[in-house]
């Protein structure tokens, strides 16, 4: 059995890869600007994090873990720390210029039939291939999974949203066995049909 680890919150109008101009409307933040898509306007954001993220982004919460305003998940050093001496692989912590919490990145995409999967595409960018928003799944059954049962993945194909895509991460049950344990706040496991 596999598990869908979800934040419980969402911290509102905190965006990684965008920021409010003078006149109070959501823009991509400059660092990332030569990005966007003349297109649709969305950005390449494993290009983005690979620059490094914006030092203007500053998480205040007292979970573990939450989601951006984009539904990227970010971490707790105390989760960092704590998966770490679990050795459950499979992500990466990218970690904010507070160093108290890290934006997670899959270090493992596994092969995903995008037909099984349970996604629902709507308005794909002629320009740039990626779609308006691509919702639903991804389900279990439409991917390879791992052969190691303490590894974290996440589907070869990410979700979208209007403004950005992100990866929606897995577990084993051993894992959220282990992961209960430790009493993260703010993190939610939905079992994966």
């Amino acid at each position: 059995m596999f598990y869908l680890i979800e934040p419980d919150d969402e911290l509102s109008d905190n965006w990684l890869f965008f920021e409010e101009d003078l006149n109070g409307m959501l823009v991509v933040r400059e660092e990332y600007r030569d990005l966007v898509c003349q297109s649709c306007g969305k950005i390449d954001e494993n290009i983005a994090i690979s620059r490094g993220l914006s030092s203007h982004f500053i998480v205040q919460t007292n979970s573990d873990i939450v989601a951006t305003s984009e539904d990227w998940i970010c971490v707790s050093a105390r989760f960092c720390d704590e998966i770490k001496k679990l050795n459950f692989g499979g992500l990466r912590f990218v970690p904010l210029a507070d160093s108290k919490h890290s934006i997670v990145m899959p270090e493992l995409l596994v092969e995903t039939d995008e037909t099984r999967a349970g996604f629902e595409n709507h308005n794909q960018c002629t320009s740039c291939g990626r779609y308006g928003e691509r919702i639903i799944g991804p389900f279990i059954q439409g991917m390879r999974l791992p052969a190691s049962d303490s590894t974290f993945f996440a589907s070869s194909i990410a979700n979208e949203n209007v403004k950005v895509s992100y990866y929606r991460f897995f577990a084993s049950e051993l894992m959220v066995e282990a992961i209960r344990k430790l009493e993260f706040a703010g993190i939610d496991f939905v079992e994966t049909a």
